[in-house]
């Protein structure tokens, strides 16, 4: 059991309330409680005070007249960008203000009672160069982890510090005794902050910014002032300060519109509550009765809220499950000695309503009922705020592409990319997006040209949505430009001079990778100097990995007609061709290829084959192709792995016959003096390139069996698990058709050998034959063969 300190009720008044012969009030808050925020309005209004100080960094008081605008919409927050080190991302932070924040409802109440507001918080400049991994400027892990939070939930019944908070003090909310209230709050935060070890407090930068909130408030000694914190620092705030306040660093902010979803406290916010959606509805609604809600009717809201979400995502919730959640839920709120419907308990009552499986991740009910109070309301900043260029020019981009904004929901966006220009230009925009790391476009499926996969599909899939967190990445990408494009090509250039900076300047994909990222969004007239630049590192390159990615991944985006043809860029084509020619011209020494790099050559080799003889093959000479192939075959030093691919692909494209790949295999399979490796080889090359010729020419197969069965059986045991590293490359489905021609082969009924399985490593199936032949050996030599099983 842990001891809060022992404090009376008139030492608690005397440190709120009796500073300064009662000229300075203390407020102690927990940041977004709408209790708080209601009491606070009345404290305002019966001590009228002359200034209002409030927990918000000094620096950003130049905000205060775009958050009393008249057509501001919470949540709202200011975004502070770090200083600007090379290339590398800025510091991005975020101080958000929701409707029912103190600070909000301090900042524009004190217009209607005349109070000048002051930001007293450490400067944010500062705050953002030593505080480098918070992406806020508060933090309430006390409210949960502090040891006299965890006893007096054990005390109470309680689940956790959030319940606690909401037991304690939010049920309160639409009430007017602010005194009362403040002085339990105060009461309660010194508890935690006594309870909580000095090195905790310590540990980040909160001593340095109590002292330079004290010298501000020594600083209004004169006034009649409202001191507006976080409770966990008051105590440390009503000791007279004597400290100079920290000087503030140049730094570049912006009012934006914020969302519920950031709002909360499980997304990682530190200093939020969780479900801001409910505690936005409870806000509301008590400013609708001017006074308490009804918290019966607002669980009621809450619940058929959560069954329409439900409905939406086809998981009907019937009425009397309904009724019984929410008498469920009222029933433990009355165990628990309250009126106030709150949020474990409807989780505890939907779970006994609804819930029939297992409760855990992925469990439908509660992640929609989590979903739902959460929110995803988005907030918008007032007109007159003003943001960078890029910001609007996104926005607007957005909203041609028709892309919902006034919330954070992501939602699912198909767009024809080959035959509507609309939908071409929105799949740009969202790519352009995607350059510069927004999170506002998340690529689902579609043709991927990047990579060279599924080029052939019509569609593009995206999940879309706007965020704060959207909004907070195009201002750090405004030092790119002040439009999207200009960014998205800035941002290229970047990541071109990090290739020189990383010594890989003149790597062949990257540099062709950069080129595709931009074609994708459509910037190709600005992609001139890095076509050029491809175009020689083609010509020049030896790479023939590279080169062979460099055909595979143009062949679909270089003509007229292609989805990523830009008619502004220079030819493609002769960039292709170019690719081309040079990989003929070194096929003639893939018989120098090392032995750890032939598996390498041959999946180039297989994707060259690929392109050549595919859907684009008119844009090739597939001859000079074939003829390059046909030479490595002629030459002496040529591996055999090697000799195996390009015979594979020859006969693929009826340059060679069945008969001369079944010679080949024979021959190399009953080679004399070969070592196991060397006599699969050829066999391990066409499974590579041309596997599909075991199944479907009866020849080929034959000719592999034949030559099989000829072996002895000690030569057959040595060669076993060459062999059969070969057949893993197979597939399932491939390995299947196999089987089926073999068993056709081979006269057998292939339901004798279906689903056979081997639980026997390759090393323990060798000993068991080896052990085979030295017992049949035995038995021969004892006269005993009759022994021998058949």
């Amino acid at each position: 059991m842990v001891d809060a300190p022992l404090i009376s009720r008139t030492e608690v008044d005397n440190a709120l309330f009796g500073t300064r012969e009662g000229r300075c009030l203390f407020a102690p808050i927990r940041h977004h409680s709408p209790v708080c925020a209601w009491m606070l309005r009345a404290m305002l209004d019966d001590f009228r005070p002359e200034e209002i100080l409030i927990e918000v960094p000094s620096d950003l008081e130049c905000h205060l007249p775009d958050l009393t605008a008249s057509d501001i919409i919470p949540p709202v927050a200011i975004v502070t960008l770090g200083a600007q080190s090379g290339q590398s991302s800025r510091a991005v932070r975020y101080f958000p203000f929701s409707e029912h924040s103190p600070e909000f409802v301090a900042i524009t109440h004190a217009k209607q009672i005349g109070a000048v507001v002051r930001f007293i918080d450490l400067p944010a400049g500062t705050r953002v160069e030593s505080v480098e991994k918070a992406s806020t400027f508060h933090s309430e892990v006390a409210f949960d982890s502090a040891a006299f939070i965890q006893s007096t939930c054990n005390k109470l019944g309680l689940r956790d510090g959030a319940e606690l908070w909401d037991h304690l003090f939010e049920v309160h909310l639409g009430q007017s005794d602010w005194r009362t209230f403040f002085a339990d709050v105060y009461a309660y935060c010194l508890a935690i902050r006594e309870t909580t070890a000095p090195e905790v407090i310590a540990s980040d930068d909160t001593l340095q910014r109590e002292a330079h909130m004290r010298a501000y408030i020594a600083q209004a000694e004169d006034k009649r002032i409202v001191v507006l914190t976080g409770g966990f620092h008051t105590p440390a705030l009503i000791e007279k300060g004597c400290e100079a306040p920290f000087k503030a660093s140049a730094l570049e902010s912006y009012l934006i519109g914020y969302g519920e979803e950031a709002l909360d406290a499980l997304s990682g916010y530190a200093a939020g509550l969780r479900y801001p959606g409910w505690y936005a509805g409870l806000w509301q609604a008590a400013c609708a009765a001017d006074g308490p809600p009804d918290w019966s009717a607002h669980a009621l809201e809450v619940g058929t809220g959560f069954a329409a979400l439900m409905a939406e995502e086809k998981r009907r919730v019937a009425i009397p499950q309904l009724v019984e959640m929410l008498s469920m839920a009222e029933g433990l709120a009355h165990l628990k000695g309250r009126k106030a419907v709150l949020i474990p308990d409807l989780f505890d009552g939907m779970r006994s309503a609804l819930v029939k499986t297992e409760i855990g991740p992925g469990e439908p009910f509660s992640e929609c009922l989590h979903r739902y109070l959460r929110g995803n309301n988005l907030g918008q900043a007032s007109q007159s705020a003003g943001l960078p260029p890029i910001v609007a020019d996104a926005r607007a981009r957005a909203d041609s592409a028709r892309v919902n904004m006034s919330d954070t929901v992501k939602r699912n966006k198909k767009l024809d990319i080959r035959r509507k220009t609309t939908h071409r230009k929105a799949s740009q925009f969202f790519h352009q997006m995607g350059l510069l790391s927004t999170g506002f476009a998340e690529f689902k499926t579609g043709p991927n040209f990047v990579t060279g996969e599924r080029t052939d599909l019509l569609f593009e899939e995206w999940a879309v949505g706007w965020s704060p967190f959207v909004e907070g990445a195009l201002i750090e990408a405004a030092r790119l430009g002040s439009t999207l494009p200009e960014a998205a090509v800035n941002q290229l250039a970047e990541r071109r001079t990090a290739l020189f900076d990383n010594g890989s300047g003149n790597d062949l994909v990257a540099q062709l990778e950069l080129l595709l990222l931009g074609l994708r969004a459509g910037l190709g007239s600005n992609l001139i100097g890095l076509a050029a630049e491809l175009h020689d590192a083609v010509t020049i390159s030896a790479n023939f990995d590279g080169l062979a990615q460099v055909l595979f991944k143009l062949q679909a985006v270089s003509t007229p007609g292609d989805p990523l043809f830009d008619e502004e860029l220079p030819d493609l084509s002769a960039l292709l061709a170019a690719a081309y020619e040079k990989i003929i011209y070194l096929m003639d020494d893939l018989s120098q290829t090392p032995e750890d790099m032939l598996v390498t050559r041959i999946k180039a080799l297989e994707t060259i084959a690929s392109v050549v003889q595919g859907p684009h093959a008119k844009r090739f000479n597939s001859d000079r192709f074939s003829n390059a192939l046909a030479r490595l075959l002629e030459q002496q030093d040529c591996a055999a792995i090697l000799i195996g691919a390009v015979a594979g692909l020859l006969v693929r494209a009826n340059l060679r016959s069945p008969e001369y790949l079944a010679k080949l295999l024979q021959g190399t399979l009953l080679g004399i003096g070969s070592t196991p490796e060397g006599r699969a080889a050829v066999l391990q090359g066409i499974l590579m390139t041309a596997p599909m010729l075991l199944w479907q020419n009866q020849q080929v197969l034959k000719a592999v069996n034949t030559a099989i069965m000829t072996l002895d059986e000690d030569t057959f045991v040595t060669i076993l698990p060459a062999l059969r590293r070969c057949l893993t490359q197979l597939n399932p489905h491939e390995t299947d058709r196999l089987a089926e021609e073999l068993t056709t082969l081979l006269g057998v009924q292939g339901g004798n050998i279906a689903g056979a399985k081997s639980h026997f490593s390759e090393e323990e199936t060798t000993q068991a034959l080896a052990i085979d032949r030295a017992m049949g050996a035995l038995l021969e030599a004892d006269g005993l063969t009759h022994w021998k099983l058949s």
